[in-house]
């Protein structure tokens, strides 16, 4: 009997000691350099809304699952979901967007300034349909450099970012982005967000220049939801995009 409560409790145990606490990147364009835990799935999903100023919108799910395969690496697959848009004059469009798999390595803790530094790398699968505007129809490949760190309650993430976006007669387009994301604590359970980010102009396309606030309520370590709204800045960025959802640890699936 004393063998099987000790069985019993020992996951507990191990649970109290461990637990699970989430890394969010959502709701912000901005990542963390810092990685989910070892052994952790990890979810994020939410739902936005994004008026462009041609009287166009766009709805979807966006999401990310991202495993912490070691100390410092973790796998990723994402995307936009299930998305709907409208344009003036057009019919409503709706089905699955992009697909994308990445993978994000931590490899500099508290190195130079104090900062932590990683890097990311993810490649678009073309899932979309392109004929109905919901996906570009080519793959693109990002190559992303980040910094992040914290000063008491303030934590700071800087990113810079180059895509190769494909093209079906250039081969691919460049296109540069970068941003700085600021997330101060309020209280034990709620935080403020503020960023801003810019991406970068390409041969079809104009530079966005946009901010973003978010409100973030820490439910439990292991469950965090937020919500807020993004303002382009830039004739070439939408209107306005509301979000909404949660950032949640899964299961830890080995320690």
């Amino acid at each position: 009997m004393l063998g099987i409560a000790v069985a019993l409790a020992l996951p507990a145990a191990l649970a109290a000691a461990d637990p699970i606490q989430v890394n969010p990147n959502r709701p912000t364009f901005a990542t963390p350099a810092q990685t989910t835990q070892r052994g952790v799935a990890e979810l994020e999903v939410g739902v936005e809304h994004t008026a462009w100023r041609d009287d166009a919108d766009l709805f979807f799910t966006p999401y990310l699952l991202k495993l912490g395969v070691l100390s410092g690496f973790e796998l990723r697959l994402g995307g936009n979901g299930l998305l709907r848009q409208t344009a003036d004059a057009h019919p409503a469009v709706s089905g699955f967007g992009d697909l994308s798999l990445g993978a994000q390595w931590r490899f500099l803790h508290q190195g130079p300034l104090g900062f932590d530094y990683a890097v990311q790398g993810d490649w678009k699968l073309p899932t979309g349909s392109a004929s109905k505007g919901l996906g570009s129809g080519e793959a693109d490949q990002t190559l992303m450099a980040l910094a992040s760190r914290d000063f008491g309650r303030v934590h700071a993430d800087v990113n810079v970012l180059e895509t190769w976006l494909g093209r079906p007669t250039i081969g691919h387009d460049r296109q540069p982005a970068a941003t700085v994301s600021v997330s101060g604590t309020m209280t034990a359970r709620w935080s403020l967000t503020g960023e801003v980010y810019t991406i970068g102009r390409t041969s079809s396309a104009a530079r966005i220049v946009s901010n973003l606030w978010a409100l973030a309520f820490k439910v439990s370590p292991r469950l965090v939801l937020d919500g807020g709204a993004d303002v382009g800045l830039s004739h070439a960025a939408p209107r306005v995009s509301l979000f909404t959802g949660l950032t949640v640890g899964l299961a830890r699936l080995y320690r």
